[in-house]
């Protein structure tokens, strides 16, 4: 009998420590323009062919998502339900205009959880931000990287990279990355607490 497949949720990595997050795979995702500018230093995409395991479970996620979209959404959910804080992608970004209608409603209806979101696909938010507006809980940040450009018309939050050369696109005043979702969250700091128009910086790995 072959056996069923749920979505990975994962528990805690080094990174987010505890904050329970789903990912889909790096690049196939991703916005084609961004993937031109920053797809050879994906860090997702060199865990990826460093560790199977982690590109089968993001594989696994994106087919479950593909062919059976409403158990995808009924185990996120239900997942986001048990936790006080969430993060989607680790990997991937949001698929489709669909996708971003789930993880609204997933907002609205858990509405004790937090939930964060990095993003390029900057067009696809602001085309939806036209006519609606997210939940309070659910916070979309507009991940920038050097070269591609970031059309903000809404003011969302920003997280700008502090390259290895010491430069950046950051405005002054943006606040650094602690290197722990978990840390930030439990302090109500930083990307958690971010309001339009601020930034994070985050170190380039």
């Amino acid at each position: 009998m072959k056996k069923e497949k749920h979505v990975c949720i994962s528990k805690s990595n080094i990174k987010l420590g505890m904050i329970p997050s789903v990912s889909l795979p790096p690049i196939v995702t991703c916005s084609p323009n961004a993937c031109k500018f920053y797809g050879k230093k994906c860090y997702a995409r060199k865990m990826c062919k460093l560790r199977p395991s982690v590109k089968e479970s993001y594989e696994n996620n994106l087919d479950i998502l593909l062919n059976d979209k409403e158990k995808f959404w009924r185990e996120v959910s239900g997942s986001v339900a048990l936790t006080t804080y969430f993060r989607f992608f680790v990997s991937g970004d949001i698929y489709d205009k669909d996708f971003l209608e789930n993880m609204v409603l997933c907002a609205k209806k858990n509405k004790h959880c937090s939930i964060l979101c990095f993003t390029k696909k900057y067009s696809l938010v602001n085309e939806y931000l036209e006519h609606h507006r997210l939940p309070k809980n659910l916070k979309i940040v507009f991940s920038v990287w050097k070269g591609f450009e970031c059309f903000n018309p809404n003011n969302l939050p920003e997280a700008h990279v502090l390259y290895k050369d010491g430069t950046t696109t950051a405005k002054d005043g943006a606040k650094y990355c602690s290197r722990n979702c978990t840390e930030c969250a439990t302090e109500n700091k930083n990307c958690w607490t971010l309001k339009r128009g601020e930034q994070i910086l985050f170190r380039e790995h």
